[in-house]
């Protein structure tokens, strides 16, 4: 059901928490890559994943990625990155062990350390071993230890085929109710773009909200095949026009006016131009969300 929403419309109320487990979905969600810091694993991005794990039957892969250490010696060099991975092992472990308890409706748990720079690491492993969603956790550039920022994932965002949920460290967890899917001017590749975002709706039973910041108002609009890509799914449309604000500063805003559970947005890959204006946006939302952002690929 496609309607209109004026910017200036209070929330409606939220529905309560609900879905099915384990639904059959077009999107399989089968297998979730947890892109972990060695130091400290037990973070929101975690407690996310094994949402989405229950909802799916999903294996959840805790992965740490073992970036070489600098130092002039070889032999001090070896000894780092050996008790660097033996300390990730560590941390991991501790981490599935606690949340053991937490998996059900055949949602199980492993542990990897991978050599290499992090977002490098993370994108090639993902993609090799067939995973199905990348989960990120975020935190600003002042903290103490900075293995994964926003620059991580603006990295692998830029160089995976995959979806990626990005979930900042100070964000309490909150059961996925209500989700706002901003479109910008650039069209789909296909319908196969939004499969990840419906099966979490589904799965959910989460209402959706679309919104469309049109900055320039040229009414170009968005790409006039949504209606037909969201069939089947009840839905709202807000379209804010004018150049009072910035297109993040409106994602920003239209989730915060909507109290979303959930921001998602598409990484479009169509065009030097496109693609540059597509990835200044996302980038900025990254670094800015302090909600959840699934980013799906549209390459």
């Amino acid at each position: 059901m496609l309607g209109v929403l004026d910017c200036g419309f209070n929330p409606p109320p939220r529905k309560p928490p609900g879905g099915n487990p384990v639904q059959k979905q077009k999107f399989p969600m089968k297998k979730i890559m947890v892109a972990t810091d060695y130091s400290d694993s037990s973070n929101t991005a975690v407690t996310y994943s094994i949402s989405l794990a229950n909802h799916f039957g999903s294996l959840v892969s805790l992965v740490s990625a073992v970036e070489e250490p600098y130092s002039s010696s070889a032999g001090v060099l070896v000894n780092m990155r050996d008790h660097i991975r033996e300390q990730a092992m560590e941390t991991m472990g501790k981490v599935q062990s606690e949340v053991a308890g937490q998996l059900k409706n055949g949602a199980t748990m492993d542990t990897h350390t991978v050599d290499g720079a992090p977002g490098p690491t993370i994108t090639r492993v993902a993609k090799a071993k067939d995973y199905d969603l990348i989960v990120m956790g975020t935190r600003g550039s002042t903290a103490a230890r900075e293995m994964f920022t926003g620059s991580v994932a603006n990295s692998v965002i830029k160089n995976t085929q995959l979806p990626v949920l990005v979930v900042p460290t100070t964000c309490p967890f909150r059961d996925i109710r209500r989700v706002i899917l901003s479109v910008d001017e650039q069209p789909f590749d296909g319908p196969h773009v939004l499969e990840p975002l419906l099966s979490i709706l589904r799965a959910y039973n989460a209402e959706l909200i679309v919104y469309h910041g049109d900055e320039d108002g040229d009414g170009k609009g968005y790409d006039p095949r949504l209606p037909e890509y969201l069939a089947g799914v009840d839905y709202r449309l807000e379209v804010r026009s004018g150049k009072s604000e910035s297109i993040s500063e409106g994602i920003k805003n239209a989730v915060k006016l909507h109290q979303a559970d959930l921001l998602c947005m598409v990484y479009h890959d169509h065009g030097f131009f496109g693609r540059l204006f597509n990835e200044s946006t996302v980038s900025k939302v990254v670094f800015a969300s302090e909600v959840p952002m699934l980013v799906l690929q549209d390459a």
